[in-house]
């Protein structure tokens, strides 16, 4: 292959596009990102970003910019039947971001085309793809630009980020596999509101025919009002009316309420549907070209930058020689359970809140109450809608032999708090592990011992020496340490590391570059992490 060739080239520059220009590049992987869109979106689309997104935002070292750009989605009340059931608190993951943030799609384009500047790319737009093929040395790409000349690039990756209209996932005859919502439409604005129940908190009122969610963008009243009900008339593309926004709010919630100061008003129909595969030997699908669904829960932008996520350090590390080839084929082993148990979830809460059948009503009136006051199963719903439960059990990169009363390989890595030397700095886990390599954990147990001690160091020195590019190692130990030059050592005095990861005794914790911990073991188990490290990594 051609030390010429460019090494990705991304279809698509929403947000998923973006994410995976911007981690590839930090990998140190050659770009280039088109869109065919001649700006980028002007209204606020995607309207949540959940605690898991946060944190992968975290990793790529943006997310101050969401912190103070979004609004803290705390709780949203439902009702149903023109009853009072409970409320979801949505606030209390555990995570560094234990809430949830409201900003329009519109901010999150904008402060990531920012971060890509800062790295040097710049999305070339309008660009379009109009053909593409492939062969066993590179993706053929044609490209239309602006003034309608063509350009023939050739990659040796492409990732489709455009959409479900993927031309990518077309051309190469990838089953899109679902169907539409029909006889239902949404309606919908970002607007002001003064009525009767208190801003600043989440709503959602179920009825026979109609659902009706109010979702705050501020303290003040600006609202994501959003309705689901059935479709009069399927020809209509229209923009609602204020008005026809403003009577349904009056009719379902509140008869007193008043909206104004509209910021959007759009109508749409979805769907369901989700890629056969979401790879195809040089092509790789993401987001929305890989999986749509209907917006119950906010996860759809989420879900696609987690896709990114977890594509761009398998690609990057296969591109720089660090990784095997069959790295690569974990992103579909992986992906796409998580985008199937998606769109189970969203359809299942579309047919009980949107088009409530006999029993469903029955349910929500007998017992919609108890199950709200019912803490484990909020805190699960909690959990699912804010992404931190997502695992890869299955994984061929996920190798587990217990050690540990916590966190299976698979899981995703927990955050906690202790003490870095040299320097002495009370830091989090995920700033440890802040970077693009692999991190291993060498937990001395709550009882350690200079001779547990001198064996973990031992191992942290041989195995970052047989991958000094792609791992580093951290002993970590709740006793007294002394410095020691060009060693990681972690201080866990009060414990909180072990209890988060269940440890009494030693134990190794092998955490990937997407915070996903791959590898569980007793130290004992020394071997069979040096053989999991050899199927994937080049030493």
């Amino acid at each position: 292959m051609s030390s010429t060739l460019l090494d990705v080239l991304i279809i698509g520059a929403g947000p998923v596009g973006m994410v995976t220009a911007a981690e590839l590049t930090r990998y140190g992987v050659s770009v280039r990102i088109i869109d065919k869109r001649s700006e980028p979106v002007k209204h606020s689309h995607a309207s949540i970003v959940h605690a898991r997104t946060l944190e992968v935002l975290e990793a790529m070292g943006i997310v101050e910019g969401w912190l103070q750009n979004g609004y803290p989605f705390r709780k949203t009340t439902f009702y149903a039947f023109g009853k009072k059931l409970g409320q979801l608190m949505i606030e209390g993951v555990d995570s560094p971001y234990p809430v949830p943030r409201d900003i329009g799609q519109n901010t999150t384009e904008r402060l990531l085309i920012a971060h890509l500047k800062n790295l040097g790319v710049e999305i070339e737009r309008p660009v379009e793809a109009i053909t593409f093929t492939q062969d066993d040395d590179c993706a053929t790409v044609t490209l239309r630009h602006p003034d309608s000349h063509l350009e023939v690039v050739q990659a040796k990756w492409v990732v489709s980020a455009e959409g479900s209209g993927s031309m990518v996932r077309k051309t190469l005859n990838i089953p899109f596999e679902g169907e539409r919502y029909e006889n239902q439409e949404f309606v919908q604005t970002d607007a002001y509101i003064r009525w009767s129940y208190p801003v600043g908190e989440g709503y959602m009122f179920i009825n026979k025919d109609r659902f009706l969610g109010l979702f705050p963008f501020n303290d003040k009243g600006l609202y994501r009002i959003l309705c689901a009900r059935p479709d009069k008339n399927p020809q209509d593309r229209s923009d609602p009316t204020l008005e026809e926004m403003q009577d349904i709010v009056r009719e379902i919630a509140d008869p007193q309420s008043e909206l104004y100061d509209p910021q959007w008003l759009n109508r749409f129909r979805t769907q369901h549907r989700k890629a056969a595969s979401f790879r195809e030997e040089r092509a790789f699908l993401a987001g929305d070209a890989g999986h749509v669904h209907v917006p119950v829960g906010g996860q759809g932008m989420n879900t696609g930058i987690q896709d990114a996520f977890n594509l761009s350090w398998k690609l990057a590390y296969v591109i720089r020689g660090f990784a095997l080839p069959h790295l690569l084929d974990t992103y579909n082993a992986e992906r796409q359970p998580v985008a199937e148990a998606l769109l189970k979830t969203t359809d299942s809460g579309f047919r009980v809140m949107v088009e409530p059948n006999n029993f469903a009503e029955l349910a929500l009136r007998l017992l919609g109450s108890v199950i709200f006051s019912t803490d484990v199963l909020m805190n699960r719903i909690r959990d699912i809608v804010e992404e931190v439960k997502i695992s890869y059990h299955k994984s061929s990169i996920s190798e587990d032999h217990s050690g540990s009363r916590g966190p299976q390989a698979g899981d995703r890595a927990p955050d906690a708090t202790m003490v870095r030397l040299p320097d002495r700095a009370t830091v989090r886990l995920f700033q440890v592990l802040h970077g693009t390599q692999w991190n291993l954990l060498l937990f001395s147990g709550k009882k350690p011992n200079s001779s547990i001690e001198a064996l973990l160091t031992q191992l942290a020195d041989q195995i970052t020496t047989q991958y000094p590019q792609t791992l580093k190692a951290h002993y970590v130990t709740t006793a007294l340490a002394e410095e020691q030059p060009q060693r990681s050592i972690l201080v866990d005095h009060l414990e909180y590391l072990h209890d988060k990861y269940g440890v009494e005794q030693p134990c190794l914790y092998l955490i990937r570059p997407d915070w996903y911990i791959g590898f569980r073991g007793s130290i004992d188990l020394i071997g069979e992490l040096r053989s999991y490290l050899s199927r994937i990594l080049v030493a």
